[in-house]
């Protein structure tokens, strides 16, 4: 009988957990896709549409449990320039410098960059001023970043 008054204190407990407090930053990554897919840029408009300087601004995973942060990645600046090249400023303490390109992915396109950048992986959506690297279908974390 005590291990069944153990397991029922255990359960309530756990159904007392506070919800997690979700950033704003939430809704504007949930409106990425539909918006990303409403432009229906193709690869050359894509293409163009990033070049610039970005911030990074908020990172989210759904995969295993759920993560958000606003602060992981503060102070990165990635600037994209139309002739393939981007250098990612890591908040003054690195540089990392390489190439990319667009390519097809399973529903838009990725950024392939060499070298592999973490916070530039997954598929590509765009909706102004924002550009976020979705990769939680494969269980990754998604990344947002903000045009300057």
């Amino acid at each position: 009988m005590r291990k069944y008054a153990l397991l029922l204190v255990g359960l309530l407990l756990a159904s007392c957990e506070k919800e997690p407090e979700f950033s704003a930053w939430n809704q504007t990554m949930d409106g990425m896709y539909d918006c990303h897919t409403v432009a229906a840029m193709d690869s050359a408009e894509l293409a163009a549409a990033i070049v610039g300087t970005w911030d990074w601004r908020f990172v989210r995973s759904t995969s295993w449990s759920y993560y958000e942060s606003e602060d992981d990645y503060s102070g990165f600046v990635l600037t994209v320039r139309a002739d393939g090249s981007f250098d990612l400023n890591q908040n003054d303490t690195a540089t990392v410098s390489g190439t990319w390109s667009l390519a097809n992915s399973w529903t838009t396109f990725t950024l392939n960059s060499q070298p592999y950048v973490p916070t530039l992986w997954g598929n590509l959506l765009y909706c102004e001023p924002y550009m976020m690297f979705y990769s939680s279908p494969a269980d990754g974390p998604d990344n947002l970043y903000e045009k300057r």
